[in-house]
C-alpha cells in the first residue's frame, strides 16, 4: 500500500503534490504522530498529554486536544486520506491500514528482508534491496515533532530494536556482495550516533579491509578499542580484535601480487573540493564490485562540465583496489596542440615494466609486448580526452585485461557495440550543488554574502569550468565583492572570456569543440546560437537551417553526439546557456549579415504562424492578426483543439517570451505579442502576458501605423485591468491609445476604446452611473458581435453594481446568446458565472448554483484556473450556510487554483474561507484566512484591504485561548457575499 503518513521525521501527509509537513499547528502534528502510532487502538486523553506535553500541560487537557483533533479531520478530509478517529470514553483512536504509516511499512519491508536472507537458498540481492527501502523510509528522527520523556524513551527503543538490526542486515548482505563503498555510505550516516555499537564496528572494518583501506582499518580499529575500554568496558574489544586480526591476515594473502616485478603508478592530483554526481559515482563503484575486472567505461559530455575531474576523483577513490597497478594518460584528442597517439602511450607503458620501446621495432610488436606483460594483471588506466573510437581502437587489445576508463567529448557509441563498453554521460551539476561548491571554495565571503553565491551559481549553471574559473576570480581579489563579480560577469559575455591567466578560458573549451564540427554541423550549431532560449523544437532547428524535419533531426542529432546539444522528450533540443551564447557569438562572426538574417526571419515567421493558428483554434470568432508572408519551406504547427494548444502554450512559453522580448524585429513581434496574448492569459500563472504585451507595444510604436498601435496599446491596458489589477496604468495606456487615435472614422476601434475607458471608470472610481452611460455609448458603435457580447457582458455587471438587477439579467443574457452563437466557452463560462452571481444576490440559491456548476465545465474546458476559482469561491459563499464541509472544499478547490495567478481571486476565496472556518470554530484558521486575504488586498492597491483590516482588529478580543466561541462577529469591513466576483472580460 502506499505511504500516506510520515512519523519518521516531521509528521507528513501525502497530497497531489507530494508529502507536506506544515500542514498545521506543532501540537496538532505531535497528536496526529501519537494517533498514528498507536492506529487502530485507542489511546487516553492522559496518555496523549504524557506524550504531547514536556512539562506540565493543561489543567484540562479534554478541550485542547478536541480542538486539535478538529484540525486532524480537516487535514486529513483537505488531503483526501484515509483515517476515521473515534472518540470514546475519554480516549481517542484512529483507525487506518498501518500498511499506510512509513514506520509500520519499514518494519515490514524489514521482516520480508531478513526472510529473503535465512530462507534455504538465501537471496542477498532481494534482502538487501527490501533492507534499503525499510531504512530510506526513516528519513529523519522518528516523532520529531514530540519531545516528551515518553516520547524520547519510546524513540530509542523503536531505534534499537527496529532500526539497528534493519542497518545491520542490510550491511550483512552488502558484505557478502562485496558492496563495500555502499556500506561505507550507510555507516558514515549512522555511525556517529551509534559510534561504540560493535556490530557495527565490524561491519566498518570489514567495509574497509574489503576497499583494501587497510591503514584507515588499523586506525579506526585502535581509536574504536580504547573507546569501547574506556567507556563501556563490557570485553567487547576482544571480539573485535579478533575479526581485525582475521581481516588483516586474509588482506596480507590478497595483497600479495600475481606478478612479480614492476606496478605502474600514477595519477594526476584530483580536485580539492569535489561535490555531485552521486548516481554516476555509484554506477561506476558497481562496475569494480565486488573485484575489479576487465571493463571498457567511457564518459561522455559537453566541454567543460567536468569529466576529467570526475574520472579523476573517482579512480582516486578506488585505486587501491587494483593491486597490479594505475595509469593517468591524456592524449589530447581535442586540444590546440596534437594528439597524443597509441603509440605513445604503449611507449609510455612499457617504460613504466623497464621495456626499452625504442629496440622493439614496430608498434604491433610493441602492442603485444604489453599485451603480454598485463596478461595476467587487471590494472585501472585512465585514458583522457579521447577524440573518437579511431583514437584509440590500435591501444584497446593491449589492455583487454584493465578496467580502462575514458572521457570524450563525443558519444563513444561504436564502442558499446563491437567492444562492450559502458557509455555515461556526465551532465551539468545542479543549482544546490553548484552553491555548495562555491560556498565551499569562498569560505567567508560566501558566508557574508549568500545572495551573491545564489547569483553567481547561476551564472555557472552547474558548468565546472565556469564554477572553478568564478571561484579563482573571486579567490584572487579579495577587495572586491561578490555583487560587484555578478554585475561583470552578468553584463555581455563576459563570462566566456573568464579565463586561468592562460588558454583555459570558457571559449576557448568551446572553440576546441567547434573546430572539430563538419561544415554542416558548425552552420547549424551557429543558427541554434540565434534562438533566444536554450530549449528548441526540433520544428524550429527546421526552420532555422531552412530545411525539412527529417533532415534536420538528421543534423541536430549528430550534433548530440558531439555533447554540444542534448535531447529532450518531444522532439525537443537544449543547449546549455553558455554554450548557447557561445554559438551565438560565432554566428555574428562567421554567418554572413544575410544568411542570419534570414534564418531569423523563417524562425519568426514559423512562431508568428503557428501562433496565429493557436489563437484562430481558440478565438476564431475573433478579428485576426494581419500576418506577413510565410517564406517558402516554413511550416508552421496547426492543432487539432484547445487542448493541443494549451499544452504547446505551456511547453513554449519561455521560447515565446525570449523570442518577443529579444528578437529585434518589431513587424513580427507585434503581430506575435497580439496574436499569443490571449492565450498567455488563459493558460499561464506569471507575468509572463505582462512582459509580453509590453514588448509588443514598443514594436508597434516602431512601426508606427496608427490602426496598430491604437489596438496593441489597448491590450496592453486591458492586461493591466485584468490581471494585474493596476488600473491607474490601464488608465494611462488606454488615454495614449484614445489621444493616437483621435477623430478616425473607425467605430469598431472606438466602441472598444469607450468599453476600456468605462472599465477603468467603474473599478476605479466606483462610478457605476457614469460607466453604465459610456457602455452603451459604447455598444451603439460596436459593429461584431464578439465586440457587442463583450460590452453587453460588462453593461451586465455594472448594472447589478448599481442594483439595475432587471437590467442586468437582460444585459447578462444577450452577452450569452452572443457567445453561444460565437462559440466562445470563455466568454460564456464568464456570463454563466455573471448571471450566478446575480441569481445569488437575489435569493435563488439553487439557480446559482446550477449556474456555477455551468460555468465551471466551460472554465475547465477552457483551461482558466481563474475563471475556475471565481465560479468556486461564489459556490463557497452560496452553500455555506447549510453545509460547512462542502464549502471549505470548494473555497480549499478555489485557493489552490488562483494562488500565484489571479491575487484578487486570492483575496475574495481567503475572505470567504475564513467567514466558513470562524462558522467551524476554527478561530485561528479563520484569522490566518483573513491576514492572507489581506496581503492579497493590499498587494493590488484594492481599498477591500482597508475594511479587512477593521475586521482582523474586531477580531482581536475574539481569538484567545480558552474562551468560548461566541456568535460570528460583526461583518463590518468584510466583503460581502453580493460583492464577492467581479468580472473578468
Amino acid at each position: 500500500m502506499e505511504i500516506a503518513f510520515r512519523i519518521l521525521g516531521r509528521t507528513g501527509l501525502r497530497t497531489a503534490d507530494g508529502f507536506v509537513h506544515d500542514w498545521g499547528k506543532p501540537k496538532a502534528r505531535a497528536v496526529l504522530a501519537v494517533l498514528l502510532f498507536h492506529a487502530g487502538k485507542p489511546v487516553p486523553v492522559r496518555t496523549l498529554e504524557k506524550w504531547v506535553w514536556s512539562g506540565d500541560g493543561p489543567s484540562n487537557p479534554y478541550p485542547t486536544l478536541q480542538t486539535y483533533v478538529a484540525r486532524i479531520k480537516a487535514a486529513l478530509r483537505d488531503a483526501g486520506l484515509p483515517g476515521v478517529i473515534s472518540n470514546v470514553e475519554r480516549a481517542y483512536q484512529l483507525d487506518v491500514d498501518r500498511s499506510s504509516i512509513d514506520l509500520y511499512a519499514s518494519i515490514e519491508l524489514a521482516r520480508k528482508a531478513k526472510a529473503a536472507a535465512y530462507q534455504a537458498s538465501p537471496d542477498l540481492e532481494k534482502a538487501c534491496a527490501l533492507s534499503e527501502q525499510a531504512i530510506a523510509l526513516w528519513s529523519g528522527e522518528l516523532f520529531a515533532d514530540l519531545d516528551s520523556d515518553l516520547a524520547c524513551e519510546r524513540r530509542d527503543s523503536l531505534v534499537r530494536y527496529h532500526y539497528l538490526p534493519a542497518m545491520n542486515g542490510l550491511l550483512y548482505g552488502l558484505g557478502k556482495l562485496g558492496r563495500f563503498e555502499q556500506m561505507l555510505f550507510h555507516l558514515n550516516e549512522i555511525q556517529p550516533e551509534h559510534d561504540l555499537d560493535v556490530l557495527l564496528a565490524r561491519h566498518r572494518l570489514v567495509a574497509l579491509f574489503g576497499l583494501r583501506k587497510r591503514v584507515e582499518a588499523a586506525q579506526y580499529h585502535v581509536s574504536v578499542r580504547r573507546r569501547i575500554v574506556a567507556e563501556i568496558a563490557d570485553g567487547s574489544e576482544a571480539e573485535l580484535l579478533r575479526l581485525y586480526e582475521e581481516l588483516r591476515s586474509r588482506h596480507d594473502q590478497q595483497s600479495t601480487p600475481s606478478n612479480a616485478g614492476p606496478r605502474p603508478r600514477y595519477l594526476p592530483h584530483g580536485a580539492d573540493a569535489f561535490t555531485g554526481h552521486e548516481t554516476l559515482l555509484a554506477e561506476l563503484d558497481n562496475l569494480v564490485l565486488p573485484h575489479p575486472r576487465p571493463r571498457l567505461v567511457a564518459l561522455d559530455g559537453p566541454p567543460g562540465v567536468g569529466k576529467t575531474t570526475l574520472a579523476l576523483h573517482w579512480a582516486s577513490s578506488v585505486r587501491d583496489r587494483f593491486a597490479d597497478g594505475y595509469w593517468f594518460a591524456s592524449l589530447d584528442g581535442v586540444a590546440h596542440g596534437p594528439r597524443v597517439e597509441a603509440g605513445q602511450v604503449v611507449k609510455d607503458l612499457l617504460a613504466e615494466f623497464g621495456v626499452a620501446a625504442d629496440s622493439i621495432p614496430s608498434l604491433e610488436a610493441r602492442t603485444a609486448r604489453l599485451r603480454e606483460l598485463l596478461a595476467n594483471r587487471c590494472m585501472l588506466v585512465v585514458l583522457d580526452n579521447v577524440a573518437d573510437t579511431s583514437h584509440v581502437r590500435a591501444l584497446l587489445p593491449a589492455l583487454s585485461t584493465c578496467f580502462v576508463l575514458m572521457t570524450s567529448r563525443a558519444r563513444l557509441s561504436e564502442l558499446v557495440v563491437r567492444d562492450r563498453a559502458r557509455c555515461l554521460t556526465v551532465d551539468p551539476l545542479g543549482e544546490d550543488e553548484t552553491v555548495a561548491w562555491l560556498r565551499n571554495r569562498l569560505g567567508h565571503r560566501a558566508s557574508a554574502a549568500p545572495g551573491g553565491v545564489v547569483r553567481l551559481a547561476a551564472l555557472a549553471d552547474g558548468m565546472p569550468l565556469a564554477m572553478e574559473l568564478i571561484g579563482e576570480q573571486v579567490a584572487a581579489q579579495p577587495r572586491r565583492s561578490l555583487e560587484d563579480f555578478v554585475r561583470v560577469l552578468a553584463s555581455g559575455r563576459a563570462l566566456l572570456s573568464l579565463s586561468n591567466g592562460s588558454s583555459g578560458s570558457i571559449r576557448n573549451a568551446f572553440e576546441l569543440s567547434y573546430q572539430n564540427l563538419s561544415e554542416e554541423q558548425a552552420t547549424l550549431f551557429r543558427l541554434l546560437g540565434l534562438h533566444p532560449v536554450r530549449e528548441v523544437s526540433l520544428d524550429i532547428v527546421a526552420a532555422l537551417a531552412g530545411v525539412d524535419r527529417e533532415d534536420a533531426r538528421h543534423l541536430v542529432d549528430s550534433l548530440v553526439w558531439t555533447r554540444l546539444v542534448d535531447s529532450t522528450d518531444g522532439d525537443r533540443y537544449r543547449m546549455h546557456d553558455l554554450i548557447r551564447e557561445y554559438a551565438a557569438e560565432r554566428a555574428e562572426r562567421d554567418e554572413p549579415p544575410a544568411e542570419r538574417a534570414a534564418a531569423v526571419g523563417r524562425m519568426l515567421a514559423w512562431y508568428t504562424h503557428t501562433v496565429h493558428n493557436a489563437d484562430r483554434c481558440v478565438v476564431g470568432f475573433r478579428e485576426e492578426v494581419p500576418m506577413l508572408d510565410l517564406p517558402p519551406g516554413v511550416n508552421p504547427r496547426h492543432f487539432t483543439d484547445e487542448d493541443d494548444v494549451a499544452q504547446w502554450c505551456l511547453q513554449e512559453e519561455a521560447a515565446l517570451v525570449g523570442v518577443i522580448k529579444h528578437v529585434a524585429d518589431p513587424e513580427h513581434i507585434w503581430r506575435l505579442a497580439n496574436s499569443v496574448g490571449e492565450l498567455f492569459m488563459r493558460y499561464l500563472r506569471n507575468d509572463t502576458v505582462v512582459a509580453v504585451m509590453e514588448a509588443g507595444a514598443a514594436a508597434a510604436r516602431e512601426c508606427g501605423e496608427i490602426g496598430t498601435v491604437v489596438d496593441t496599446f489597448q491590450n496592453v491596458g486591458f492586461v493591466h485591468m485584468t490581471y494585474r489589477h493596476d488600473h491607474e496604468s490601464a488608465d494611462r495606456w488606454f488615454r495614449e491609445a484614445r489621444a493616437i487615435f483621435g477623430d478616425r472614422d473607425d467605430p469598431e476601434t472606438l466602441a472598444v476604446l469607450l468599453r476600456n475607458e468605462a472599465e477603468c471608470v467603474l473599478q476605479g472610481a466606483h462610478n457605476v452611473p457614469r460607466a453604465i452611460e459610456m457602455y452603451q455609448q459604447a455598444l451603439a458603435l460596436a459593429v461584431t458581435d464578439d465586440t457587442r457580447a463583450g460590452i453587453l457582458h460588462r453593461l451586465g455587471v455594472a448594472c447589478r453594481a448599481g442594483n439595475r438587477l432587471d437590467e442586468a439579467a437582460s444585459h447578462l443574457y444577450q452577452a450569452l446568446h452572443l457567445r453561444e452563437r460565437l462559440g466562445d466557452g470563455l466568454g460564456q463560462a464568464r456570463s454563466r458565472l455573471e448571471l450566478a452571481q446575480l441569481a445569488f444576490d437575489l435569493g435563488d440559491s439553487f439557480g446559482a448554483k446550477a449556474s456555477c456548476h455551468f460555468a465551471i465545465g466551460l472554465f475547465q474546458q477552457a483551461h482558466s484556473g481563474a475563471g475556475e476559482a471565481r465560479a468556486l469561491t461564489l459556490l463557497a459563499a452560496i452553500v455555506k450556510a447549510d453545509d460547512l464541509e462542502l464549502g471549505r472544499y470548494y473555497a480549499n478547490r478555489a485557493m489552490e487554483l488562483s494562488r500565484g495567478v489571479d491575487r484578487e481571486v486570492e483575496a475574495v476565496v481567503n475572505d470567504v474561507a475564513g467567514q466558513i472556518e470562524w462558522r467551524a470554530g476554527q478561530r485561528e484558521l479563520a484569522v490566518e484566512r483573513w491576514q492572507a486575504s489581506f496581503s492579497a488586498f493590499r498587494d493590488i492597491s484594492d481599498p477591500r484591504a482597508d475594511a479587512i483590516a477593521v475586521h482582523l482588529d474586531e477580531l482581536a478580543q475574539f481569538v484567545q485561548p480558552e474562551v468560548p466561541l461566541g456568535r460570528l462577529p460583526s461583518q463590518t469591513g468584510v466583503a460581502q457575499d453580493q460583492e464577492l466576483l467581479g468580472g473578468l472580460e
